[in-house]
């Protein structure tokens, strides 16, 4: 889950920005480490886990709306 890893880190370097350059240094460079780590395997671990995420999503979303 190297990918998940590397888009959650990313996505703090971007809120900490906000704050502050030096802060979002840190998690923009683990973010960085992080997508080099990732292969191929990674890659479609993050998909399949993105995907079950979606349709649960979307099961919950025809859920509250029948609601």
């Amino acid at each position: 889950m190297w990918l998940l890893l590397a888009i959650g880190c990313m996505v703090l370097a971007l809120k900490a920005f906000s704050f502050s350059f030096t802060l979002a240094l840190l998690p923009a460079a683990i973010g960085c480490w992080c997508f080099s780590k990732s292969d191929r395997d990674s890659l479609e671990n993050f998909m399949a886990f993105a995907f079950i995420i979606g349709l649960i999503g979307f099961a919950l979303n025809i859920l509250i709306s029948i609601w």
